[in-house]
């Protein structure tokens, strides 16, 4: 168990620094990262505007956070919570296959990703634009 333990923190814990040192350098000088199927393409990925939303999270800023992306801002509780149910499971008992709902689950947000990253392109409403 102790093993399976170690074998999923380390690399969360390598996302969450590598999350921590992008706010950092954010905070201290004001750079963010570029969308590059905006730069190239011109049009608005699925993820356009969580790195905004994960600054103005930071802040505590929650409406300006759901106005940067409303989709993964309504999603990601949803997605933090089958995460660790799913780490839990595995560190526990050593199952690390998705459920059949998970997985239902799992299509269906990116179904959601999808449609939104469509819809945000075709209708440019304030709330879809980041």
């Amino acid at each position: 168990m102790r093993q399976r333990l170690l074998k999923i923190t380390k690399p969360a814990a390598i996302v969450v620094a590598i999350g921590f040192a992008y706010l950092l350098l954010h905070e201290l000088t004001g750079f963010t990262l570029f969308c590059p199927y905006k730069r190239f393409l011109g049009v608005y990925c699925p993820g356009c505007g969580v790195s905004r939303m994960f600054f103005h999270l930071f802040h505590l800023e929650f409406a300006e956070a759901f106005s940067s992306n409303c989709v993964v801002f309504c999603m990601l509780p949803i997605a933090l919570v089958m995460c660790i149910v799913h780490g839990y499971r595995y560190v526990r008992y050593g199952d690390g296959k998705l459920r059949r709902f998970e997985q239902i689950g799992l299509y269906i947000a990116i179904g959601i990703l999808l449609v939104f990253a469509v819809v945000r392109n075709l209708y440019p409403i304030d709330i879809l634009v980041p």
